[in-house]
């Protein structure tokens, strides 16, 4: 379930960050690069969870601190992404 989850994370993520693309070079408004930057962050965040997946079932083994650093920077990719898309749709 845990690798279904990524999976359409990452595929509706790409999807969005395509089209934020098309939609900047198609209306030429500067505050989409955010919204594009934004989706792509998002979308990056599923990859720092594929490093630690195979820990969580088993596969090899992870120490708490690394864990924990990983979930950080699962965190601030997120939040990254979404401060971006916050700030293109506030009209920078």
């Amino acid at each position: 379930m845990l690798v279904l989850s990524n999976t359409f994370v990452f595929a509706i993520g790409g999807a969005l960050t395509y089209l934020s693309i098309q939609a900047r070079r198609r209306v030429g408004k500067s505050n989409l690069n955010y919204t594009t930057l934004g989706f792509g962050l998002v979308t990056l965040s599923t990859i720092a969870e594929v490093i630690y997946a195979p820990a969580i079932i088993g596969i090899y083994e992870i120490t708490g601190s690394t864990l924990l650093i990983l979930y950080t920077i699962e965190s601030l990719l997120i939040g990254l992404g979404l401060g971006s898309i916050y700030y293109s749709v506030r009209g920078s």
